[in-house]
C-alpha cells in the first residue's frame, strides 16, 4: 500500500479524537447542568483493504455518539421526585394551615371557647351585673370573629390554592407543547438511523421530569435498545412515545392534547379535550404531583358557594362549620328557655303565592310560563290526616291531582272529599296566595288537616314546608337542623311562676305528621282539649293563652288574651328552640355568618340570664355554662357526631396535627430515598470530572500520536522525494 495510505489512517485517527476531544469537552462544560447526560464517543474500525496475507485497516472513525443513559434508573428518579414534589407541596400548606389551628390548649380558638364560657360563670354569679354582660358580649364576639377569622383564612389559602393550580397546569400545557414539537425534532434527526440527538432527549428528559413533578403523568414508550458505548451500557427508547394523565392522552408521539382548565364556582378543575370537542372531568383522577397534592389539599367537590366540602380544605371547613352550628343551635336551644312575651323567629324560609287572577289557570302553566311555582307539580295522591280535638287522627283523605287542575279545582277536590267525610268545620282556602286549612266554625274544638304525603308535590311547588317532612327539609331548608326529640312550652306570670306546660313531640322517623312536619308540630301547640295543669279546666293550658303559627316564613307563637304571660321553652332534646332561632343568643348558621344577635350586640344589657321572668334566677347563665361538659350533635355534611365542644375542637386539630406529621415523615423519607436514586442516577449519567480529564488525557494523547504519525509520514515523503532529486 502506498504511503498516502498510511497518511489517510492517520488523519482518521486525528479526525476521531478531535471529535472525542469535541465530546469529552462538552460533558466538562456541563458538568453543572443537571438536566445534561454525559456522552460517549463510540470509535469504530473504518471497512478495511482485503489483501494477502491479511486485512489491512485504513484508519478509525467515530460511529456513534451515544447518551450514557439508564431509562429505568430515570423512570425511578423522576417517579420518586414527583413523589417528594407532592409531599412537599402538601406540608407547605399543611404548616400555614396549621398555624392558625394551633394544636395547645392555651392559644387561638381553643381560648377563645374557654373565655366564651368562663364570662358565662361570671354571669351565673351577677345575673343583673351591667359589666357583666358587656363582657360576656365582648367575649363572645371574640369568639365569633375567631371563627370567621379561620374561614376566611381557610378561604384566602384555597384561592391561593387555586391560583397555584391555574399556573401548574399552564405551565404543564407549555410542557406538553414543548414534548410534541421535541418529539417532531427528535424523529426527524434520527430518520437516517445513525444519528443520535441527544441534546434534545436532554431537553425532554428534563421536560418529562418537570411534567412528573407536576402531575405524575404516565409516560409510555416502546423500543428500548441497548448499546455498549466503550465500555458504558446505554439504554434509550427509539420508537413510539405517548403521555397520559387520568387514562387520557396528552401526548401521542408528534400530536398533543392541551389540558382544559375549567371552573366550578371560580375553582379549578381539570379535564381533557377528545377528539369530539366534548371535555372530559378527569380532576379525581389526578392525585399525584404538585397539581395532584393542590387538589388534595382543596378539594374537588363543592357546596354552592364554592366552599369544597372533600379535600383538607374541605373537611376543616366542614368541621368549622359543624363546630359553629354546634354552638349556634346549642347556645340557642338553652337561651330560647328565657320566657318573653310573645316570639316572632327570623324569616326560616320563603313561599311562593299564586295572585287571584291565576287561580284558574292550570298548574303545569303556573310552573311555565308564568314561573308561579318553583317545581313542576305531578300526577298523583295527595293524602291528608283529619285530627280532632284532642289531637287523635280520626279520618284520612285520597285526593288525586292533575297537573291540568288549577288551583281552584285542588282546593274544590279538597273541600268534596272533606265533606264527603263528614268534615265540616275546617276547609282548603287559598289566603294570600298559600294553600292553606282553616277552620269555618267558631267552635274552640274543630278539627285539624295535616299533609301526609304530598305526593303530587303541591306544597314543594308553593315552597310551604311546615306541609313537607321535617327530614327533607331539616338541613337545607331550616336555619339549623332538628333532632328527634321533644321540647316543653311552658308559660310564666308576671312573677316566673309557671301557669302551663305542653310537652311537644319532634319525631323526623314517623309516618304521621303530627309529629314529623313544621305543621304538626304547631298542631301539637294549638290543639285544645287538653289539660295541660291537670285541673280538670281545659280554659287555663297553653292553647288558651298563646296560638302558634307560620307567617310568610316566620314561626309566631303570639298571645290570645291580654294577661301579663310570658312564653319559652323548656327540657329541649331536640334543638328545637335553637334551630329555629326562637330568641335567640346567636345570628347565624356556619362559620362564616356567626354573630351575637344584633339587638344583644347592641344593647348587651338585654342578655338574659333567667329562666323566669324573674331576673334574680340565673338558670340560663347555669345551663350555658355546663353546656361544655356535656356532648352535643355536630352535623358534618351527610354524618353527625356527638363531643363536647373542646374535645371536638381538639379532635379537629389533633387529626391536622397528624396530617402534617404524617406528610412531613413521609416527605423525609421520600427525600432519603430520592437522594439515594439521585446519587445512582448522577453517578451514572452526571458528568465526572476526574473521568472526564482522564478521558481529555487520553484523547490528547491519542490525537498527539496521530499527529505524530502523520509528522513521521511527512519525513519519509521528504526522504523519499530527496532521493529522487
Amino acid at each position: 500500500m502506498a504511503i498516502s495510505t498510511s497518511f489517510s489512517t492517520a488523519l482518521t485517527g486525528l479526525k476521531a479524537h478531535q471529535q472525542a476531544l469535541d465530546v469529552t469537552s462538552n460533558n466538562i462544560s456541563n458538568a453543572s447542568n443537571p438536566d445534561y447526560v454525559r456522552e460517549r464517543a463510540v470509535f469504530s474500525s473504518l471497512t478495511p483493504v482485503n489483501s494477502i496475507p491479511g486485512d489491512i485497516g485504513i484508519g478509525v472513525e467515530i460511529s456513534s455518539i451515544y447518551r450514557i443513559a439508564n431509562t429505568f434508573l430515570h423512570n425511578r428518579f423522576i417517579s420518586t421526585s414527583a413523589t417528594f414534589s407532592n409531599l412537599d407541596t402538601q406540608e407547605q400548606y399543611l404548616k400555614e394551615i396549621a398555624t392558625y389551628f394551633p394544636d395547645v390548649t392555651d392559644n387561638g380558638l381553643y381560648k377563645n371557647i374557654e373565655e366564651f364560657f368562663n364570662a358565662w360563670q361570671t354571669l351565673a354569679s351577677n345575673p343583673n351585673d351591667g359589666s357583666v354582660k358587656v363582657d360576656l358580649a365582648y367575649k363572645t364576639q371574640t369568639l365569633t370573629d375567631s371563627i370567621k377569622t379561620l374561614k376566611g383564612k381557610l378561604k384566602d389559602i384555597q384561592k391561593s390554592i387555586n391560583d397555584s393550580l391555574d399556573t401548574k397546569l399552564k405551565e404543564a400545557n407549555n410542557i406538553i407543547k414543548q414534548i410534541a414539537e421535541l418529539n417532531k425534532e427528535i424523529t426527524a434527526h434520527e430518520a437516517n438511523k445513525k444519528s443520535n440527538a441527544n441534546e434534545l432527549r436532554n431537553k425532554r428528559d428534563a421536560l418529562e421530569k418537570r411534567l412528573k413533578e407536576l402531575a405524575d403523568v404516565k409516560i409510555y414508550k416502546t423500543g428500548v435498545s441497548s448499546h455498549d458505548a466503550q465500555g458504558e451500557v446505554t439504554t434509550d427508547y427509539e420508537e413510539s412515545y405517548q403521555i397520559a394523565l387520568g387514562g387520557y392522552p396528552l401526548v401521542d408521539n408528534s400530536t398533543y392534547h392541551k389540558i382544559s382548565l375549567e371552573t366550578i364556582y371560580q375553582n379549578i378543575m381539570i379535564g381533557i379535550e377528545k377528539q369530539d370537542h366534548t371535555v372530559i372531568d378527569i380532576t379525581d383522577s389526578v392525585i399525584g404531583g404538585e397539581i395532584g397534592a393542590l387538589l388534595s389539599l382543596r378539594g374537588t367537590e363543592f357546596d354552592k358557594s364554592g366552599t369544597p366540602i372533600n379535600g383538607t380544605l374541605g373537611n376543616l371547613s366542614t368541621s368549622l362549620d359543624a363546630l359553629a352550628n354546634g354552638i349556634i343551635r346549642s347556645v340557642n336551644s338553652i337561651y330560647s328557655y328565657s320566657a318573653q312575651e310573645s316570639v316572632q323567629t327570623d324569616l326560616l324560609y320563603s313561599t311562593n303565592s299564586i295572585p287571584n287572577n291565576l287561580e284558574d289557570i292550570a298548574l303545569y302553566q303556573l310552573y311555565t310560563p308564568y314561573n308561579v311555582l318553583s317545581t313542576p307539580v305531578k300526577e298523583g295522591n295527595l293524602l291528608l290526616n283529619v285530627y280532632d280535638s284532642q289531637g287523635a287522627k280520626t279520618k284520612e283523605l285520597k285526593i288525586h291531582i292533575s297537573p291540568n287542575d288549577s288551583m281552584h279545582d285542588v282546593i274544590n277536590k279538597i273541600n268534596n272529599e272533606l265533606s264527603d267525610k263528614g268534615i265540616n268545620d275546617v276547609k282548603a282556602k287559598l289566603i294570600n296566595g298559600q294553600l292553606k286549612f282553616v277552620n269555618t266554625s267558631d267552635l274552640k274544638e274543630t278539627s285539624k288537616v295535616l299533609v301526609k304525603d304530598d305526593g303530587p308535590r303541591i306544597f314543594t311547588a308553593l315552597q310551604q314546608y311546615e306541609f313537607i317532612p321535617l327530614d327533607k327539609i331539616n338541613e337545607t331548608i331550616l336555619p339549623l337542623p332538628l333532632k328527634n326529640g321533644s321540647f316543653d312550652i311552658v308559660v310564666y306570670d308576671s312573677k316566673g311562676n309557671e301557669t302551663a306546660r305542653r310537652t311537644i313531640t319532634v319525631n323526623m322517623d314517623s309516618n304521621d305528621p303530627k309529629y314529623s312536619t313544621l305543621a304538626g308540630i304547631i298542631a301539637q301547640i294549638n290543639t285544645p282539649s287538653i289539660d295541660d295543669n291537670s285541673d280538670n279546666n281545659l280554659n287555663n293550658d297553653i292553647d288558651d293563652m298563646y296560638h302558634a303559627s307560620l307567617l310568610n316564613g316566620k314561626l309566631v307563637l303570639s298571645k290570645k288574651n291580654d294577661e301579663n304571660t310570658f312564653i319559652g321553652l323548656d327540657n329541649d332534646t331536640s334543638d328545637f328552640g335553637g334551630s329555629l332561632g326562637i330568641n335567640k343568643f346567636f345570628d347565624g348558621n356556619n362559620a362564616s355568618n356567626i354573630e351575637l344577635h344584633r339587638e344583644l350586640s347592641n344593647n348587651p344589657s338585654l342578655i338574659k340570664a333567667s329562666k323566669t321572668p324573674n331576673s334574680g334566677d340565673n338558670i340560663i347563665a347555669n345551663a350555658v355554662l355546663q353546656l361544655q361538659y356535656k356532648k352535643i350533635t355536630f352535623y358534618k355534611g351527610s354524618h353527625s357526631e356527638e363531643n363536647t365542644i373542646f374535645a371536638y375542637y381538639r379532635e379537629l386539630t389533633s387529626e391536622l396535627a397528624n396530617q402534617t406529621q404524617m406528610v412531613s415523615s413521609k416527605k423525609e423519607s421520600t427525600q432519603t430515598l430520592l437522594t439515594t436514586i439521585s446519587n445512582e442516577y448522577y453517578s451514572l449519567s452526571g458528568v465526572n470530572i476526574d473521568e472526564e480529564l482522564i478521558n481529555l488525557e487520553k484523547f490528547q494523547r491519542g490525537y498527539q500520536a496521530n499527529a505524530k504519525v502523520i509528522t513521521t509520514i511527512n519525513q519519509m515523503l521528504d526522504a523519499l522525494f530527496s532521493i529522487k532529486q
